[in-house]
């Protein structure tokens, strides 16, 4: 059995928020605790970790399906991604190129049979796209509307926001959700799609545009029982976009540090398909049993952040019972990676320089 303990450092865990030390054992979490226990639960041989102050916490989870540079994904502390497969590449090809330490969730394309697909996904173009949503739902595979490459973002969410519309009036909303389709959003949308969304059990992907800048309404869709999955792609790296959504350019659109960390981590697991194209080997919160993947991030300071992303909601002991966080304020440099692990193994970790 292969294990390693991690000492001093900053647990991010709802089961245990007042965590300084982790045990993985045989790919999974074994024990979670504080470092003057550590020794009991640990045998003298076991390789020990000092995490020197960093902050262990949940993998981050990309659900935006861009094509994705696995190298580059596990240095962002992402394990597991969602790919877009192209005309012609099937699910099976495409999770035997990528790195083996990234597990990819693949949707395949329109034209393609492929039943290790997780589902389908379609450009939010056409007049065929509401005919194609129905055809999906009837056949109980799950739908991923993107925008079209090349075309305007505001136009392909207002394609794909009429073919749910179309879908759910000739099917029924309980059919919609009962396959949960997924739709990118990336401006704001009306009370009534709103609606929508929350009636048919859709989930929706944001993610930051190219100045750094989140527009779908964050906080208002979630109020409203829509799961928000937020995208961490970009060479900012994932924390860049978590602290997006707490700096919203629309103030009641701001939501806190933990919820976007959730958007980021456990939503995109949740919102999955139940097919086994979708099955991954992950937890979307890190906790005794659970499969061992996370990432080590060093911090220069923790905290409970409210939605301005500059002052802590609640209080930062650990007597407050909530897990923390590296601090987004905007005088605060963000977090640097450390390491991915994934299954108990190292899947990449930083090499000091020479």
């Amino acid at each position: 059995m292969s294990s390693t303990l991690f000492l001093n450092g900053i647990v991010h865990s709802a089961s245990d928020p007042y965590a300084t030390a982790a045990l993985v054992s045989d790919g999974v979490v074994a024990w979670l605790g504080d470092d003057s226990s550590a020794d009991r639960v640990a045998d003298p041989d076991v390789p020990r970790v000092d995490l020197a102050g960093a902050v262990l916490a949940p993998a981050f989870v990309e659900p935006g399906g861009p094509s994705v540079d696995p190298a580059q994904a596990l240095r962002h502390g992402v394990a597991i991604v969602t790919v877009l497969a192209e005309p012609g590449q099937t699910a099976q090809a495409l999770q035997a190129a990528a790195d083996p330490a990234l597990q990819t969730v693949v949707y395949r394309a329109a034209d393609t049979v492929d039943a290790e697909a997780a589902g389908v996904w379609l450009p939010a173009e056409g007049e065929a796209l509401a005919a194609l949503v129905v055809a999906s739902t009837r056949a109980g595979e799950q739908v991923h509307l993107v925008p079209p490459a090349g075309g305007d973002p505001s136009e392909g969410q207002a394609a794909a926001l009429a073919a749910l519309r179309s879908a759910a009036e000739e099917l029924g909303a309980p059919a919609l959700g009962r396959v949960r389709h997924r739709v990118v959003l990336t401006a704001p949308i009306t009370a009534e799609d709103r609606a929508l969304l929350a009636a048919i059990s859709a989930s929706v992907t944001v993610g930051p545009e190219a100045d750094g800048l989140l527009r779908a309404p964050l906080g208002t869709l979630l109020a409203e029982g829509v799961p928000v999955c937020l995208s961490t792609a970009g060479e900012a790296g994932p924390w860049a976009a978590v602290r997006a959504a707490l700096s919203h350019p629309d103030e009641a659109e701001r939501i806190s540090a933990r919820s976007a960390f959730t958007a980021a981590t456990r939503t995109p697991l949740r919102v999955l398909p139940d097919a086994p194209g979708a099955t991954v080997q992950a937890a979307p919160r890190l906790t005794v049993s659970a499969p061992a993947t996370f990432a080590v991030w060093e911090a220069d300071a923790v905290a409970v952040q409210s939605p301005d992303g500059r002052v802590a909601a609640w209080s930062t002991d650990t007597r407050a019972g909530t897990p923390l966080l590296p601090a987004l304020d905007a005088e605060t440099a963000l977090p640097r990676w450390r390491a991915t692990w994934v299954d108990g193994r190292p899947a990449a970790v930083e090499v000091a320089d020479a």
